[in-house]
């Protein structure tokens, strides 16, 4: 078996905002987790979690990356999510 290389992606901080309802929304979510599975989780990791779900099980979102050969998240104008540095420096 050939072994690819490990792409090692440093982690970004991403800062915004997000409307009442939809914070609680995700509040309920999150108690909705705790029932499901027995066990809390704060706020932050559910979403990251929620986020990466949705991008790994979009089929169009997958189809476009192939075509597009791998390119970035982002190489195409962005999503309108902004990193911490960029929040600061824009």
């Amino acid at each position: 078996m050939k072994l690819r290389r490990v792409r090692i992606l440093p982690s970004v901080k991403l800062a915004g905002r997000v409307s009442g309802k939809l914070n609680e929304t995700l509040a309920a979510y999150a108690d909705y987790y705790r029932d499901v599975h027995g066990e809390a989780i704060e706020l932050w990791p559910l979403v990251t979690h929620i986020l990466q779900t949705f991008v790994d099980e979009d089929r169009a979102f997958q189809a476009w990356r192939r075509r597009s050969n791998g390119a970035p998240t982002g190489a195409a104008g962005g999503a309108g999510i902004r990193t911490g540095a960029e929040s600061r420096n824009g």
